[in-house]
């Protein structure tokens, strides 16, 4: 809805080919930054949805009326055209849910943490302002280090009203469709950059959607990353049909593409920004006809309120980047803060869907010089910007790999250059001057990719059982305002604190040093919960309430002390610095 009209008057006519595959991402793009504007211009969640669909309606029917489709015949070719790889993108899609059908229900696959604070953000949004501060939510406030990241949770809570389901129950599903949405991008520039047929082209696909580390970001889920992920690969196609052909409309997505990214994930703007700076710098005058939009003090009226209104994200960013800068480029200080939800390294052999390092020292010679062979032929500015991001990608990798607790970085670097590196690959095999030898090392690449999912898959499942959704209940069944303290462990107080946001709470123990909020510490509570493995406390007065895996306690009266539970959260990260 929101995608069509966009595509049918900006894309530039080189790409109209397959003009069918980019009108979702284009509509992500549009969604995303078009409801954050009107959610800071405090439009109400529903009215903010239905204008921005009424909007991306009208603007197709504008599209139609001033570029009217092709023939019958052309429409048919269209279809055709989008049909492979619509298909191999559903299958991307399908593998990617595989714990969800798994689980049986819809729910929040993986073990990444920040999916609780992920469903929050969306369902905070759905009901506040962005910058507001509400208790009554399991996420009372927009974490201070996402501040940039409304748009992907804008998109997020409208898909979950539309759907008329939970966030919870859309967030997993969402991920997997951008992986398919990445996966059409990675078949676009595959066949539209770099010249590969439409099999290796297919194939391409193929490598990418089910690379391990790819299904790794996509499954557990790290949301924002896969965000950044989808937007890459249309970024890099724009930036050097630029080169190709005179096209303000281009200009204008490549624009929305980074700009999604950007305020998505923006550690990752580095990794398109290279091969965009290489490819376009000789024909930066092409990129300046986007000065042609300001003309003079009349342009003011709708750069400085758009300005404003962008302001709290791109600060955001501002924030994030310099802080990253900060800490990369300055050996004295430690990465202790910056290992995310991890505790170790990914093997590199995982990032190209390779299971071990044998196979790996077999196989990535022939994909190198796949790599070289994809790229020989091409203009300079291509093969100068694609060797630069390898280049770089593979020089902080090493870098951050000498580093202790580099992992974070190195994790995010890899996860998203290796796939570029395996479509090019992909590309190169093509290019063989026997085609059986192409069609065979794309196979091998295909199973070991095959394997190494499978064993992904496997490990992964569902991080919101039924058992945990049943503390609604306890919530629900609850007067308000009494006190509950959490007497289970730090690790599986997130989910638990999320679904009895509607009391004050407290732990002994609360989930310290990560930069998650947590509970508020403290002994004295109306009630206590706790595991039914685990013995009753030794303040507690009796059963008040026994679940599938949860018991609520009374507490004894007379426990001395002030309680200091709350609905609020305590702010673990309070500013942002370099």
């Amino acid at each position: 809805m929101t995608g069509f009209g966009l595509t049918r008057l900006l894309l530039p006519d080189g790409l109209r080919a397959h003009e069918a595959l980019w009108v979702l991402p284009v509509g992500a793009c549009a969604t995303s930054l078009t409801m954050t504007v009107l959610g800071f211009l405090a439009v109400p969640f529903d009215v903010n949805l239905g204008l921005v669909l009424l909007a991306g309606a009208a603007l197709g029917v504008v599209a139609l009326r001033r570029r009217p489709s092709s023939s019958r015949r052309g429409a048919l070719a269209q279809a055709r055209t989008a049909a492979w790889p619509v298909w191999v993108a559903g299958l991307v899609i399908a593998v990617a849910l595989v714990p969800l059908f798994r689980a049986g229900f819809a729910t929040v696959e993986g073990q990444g943490q920040d999916a609780h604070l992920a469903v929050g953000s969306a369902m905070f949004l759905q009901e506040n302002y962005p910058t507001s501060v509400d208790p009554a939510g399991p996420v009372d406030q927009m974490p201070l280090v996402w501040r940039s990241k409304q748009p992907v949770y804008y998109t997020l809570g409208g898909a979950a009203r539309l759907s008329g389901l939970e966030v919870f129950e859309t967030i997993s599903t969402v991920a997997a469709v951008l992986l398919g949405l990445a996966a059409l991008g990675f078949f676009l520039f595959t066949r539209e950059v770099l010249g590969a047929p439409r099999w290796a082209a297919l194939a391409a696909m193929g490598l990418v959607g089910i690379d391990r580390m790819v299904l790794h970001t996509v499954m557990h889920p790290y949301f924002n990353q896969t965000w950044g992920f989808m937007a890459m690969p249309f970024a890099l196609v724009l930036s050097w049909w630029l080169v190709r052909e005179r096209s303000p409309g281009g200009t204008v997505l490549l624009v929305m593409f980074l700009a999604l990214l950007a305020f998505a994930y923006p550690l990752a703007l580095p990794i398109p920004l290279v091969p965009v700076a290489v490819v376009l710098w000789p024909h930066r005058r092409r990129v300046g006809e986007l000065r042609r939009l300001y003309r003079g003090r009349r342009s003011l009226a709708w750069l400085v309120p758009l300005g404003l209104v962008f302001l709290v994200p791109l600060l955001g960013v501002l924030e994030k980047t310099l802080t990253a800068i900060g800490v990369i480029f300055d050996l004295s200080r430690g990465l202790e803060n910056w290992g995310g939800d991890l505790d170790g390294w990914f093997r590199e052999p995982w990032f190209f869907g390779m299971q071990t390092w044998a196979f790996a020292a077999i196989a990535l010679l022939p994909v190198g010089f796949a790599v070289w062979l994809a790229l020989r032929d091409q203009p300079a500015a291509l093969r100068r910007g694609l060797y630069g991001l390898f280049a770089f990608a593979a020089a902080f990798a090493v870098f951050f790999r000498l580093r202790d607790f580099g992992w974070y970085f190195h994790f995010k670097i890899l996860a998203f250059v290796a796939p570029v590196v395996l479509a090019v690959a992909a590309a190169g095999f093509a290019r063989l001057r026997r085609p059986a030898l192409g069609y065979l090392a794309v196979g091998v690449l295909l199973v070991s990719a095959v394997s190494s999912a499978r064993t992904e898959i496997g490990r992964t499942f569902d991080q919101l059982p039924r058992f945990v959704l049943e503390l609604r209940t306890v919530d629900a069944a609850l007067p308000p305002g009494r006190s509950v303290r959490l007497d289970i462990d730090p690790q599986e107080q997130n989910w638990a604190a999320f679904w009895l946001h509607g009391q004050p709470l407290c732990s002994r123990r609360p989930l310290l040093n990560t930069s998650y909020p947590h509970v508020p510490t403290s002994r004295k509570a109306d009630y206590i919960l706790t595991k039914n493995d685990a013995p009753a406390p030794a303040d507690a007065a009796g059963v008040v309430m026994r679940i599938q895996a949860f018991t609520l306690y009374r507490q004894r009266a007379g426990v001395p002390g002030p309680s200091a539970c709350s609905q609020l959260m305590v702010q673990t990260i309070e500013r942002v610095t370099g």
